[in-house]
This record gives structure tokens, C-alpha cells and sequence, in this order.
């Protein structure tokens, strides 16, 4: 997983576990099995239409929207796990 998901995936855990900490640490939980879940499935993700390049995928839950790359048939790259709510721009996938 790309140093920017896991950075994603606690910043989401930090500003949750204010309102509270069990639904952060289930919500984060969640989000890490969902990313594991690619690891055998990488096509079950659709096509990031901000993006249109069909190697670099999304898989949503929730409000989010787990982005990753297919590398090759056996391996993915997890680029990002991005709040819904905010534009995704490729860039930002790529710093």
C-alpha cells in the first residue's frame, strides 16, 4: 500500500475517533479488508471516470473511494483512499 493510502486511511481514523473511537477503528478496519479484498479481485473495481485510464481503479465504500493501479495480474498498487466528497485529481494520486 502507497505511503499516501495508509496517511489517507489515519487521517480518516483521527477525525473520527474524536465523535468516537469504536466507529473509527470499525470504519478504518473496514477500509484496510476492502483493500485486501483487491488483492485477489483487482478488476472488481470500476474505472476512476475523473481519470479514464483502465489500469487505475476505484472501489468504493462508503463515502470513499479506494484508488488503486493495476501493476499486473498479480500485483496492485493502493494509490490513494479518498473521501468522496472532495474532486479527486490524478496528481494528487502521483505526488
Amino acid at each position: 500500500m502507497d505511503r499516501q493510502a495508509i496517511e489517507n486511511i489515519h487521517e480518516t481514523r483521527e477525525y473520527f475517533s474524536y465523535q468516537s473511537r469504536q466507529f473509527a477503528d470499525q470504519l478504518t478496519d473496514k477500509l484496510f479488508e476492502k483493500t485486501k479484498n483487491l488483492e485477489h479481485f483487482p478488476q472488481i473495481g470500476r474505472i476512476v471516470p475523473e481519470i479514464d485510464k483502465p489500469e487505475i481503479r476505484e472501489l468504493i465504500f462508503r463515502n470513499y473511494q479506494i484508488v488503486y493501479l493495476i501493476v499486473s495480474d498479480s500485483q496492485i498498487d493502493i494509490l490513494a483512499v479518498h473521501n468522496g466528497f472532495r474532486p479527486l485529481k490524478e496528481d494528487s494520486l502521483f505526488d
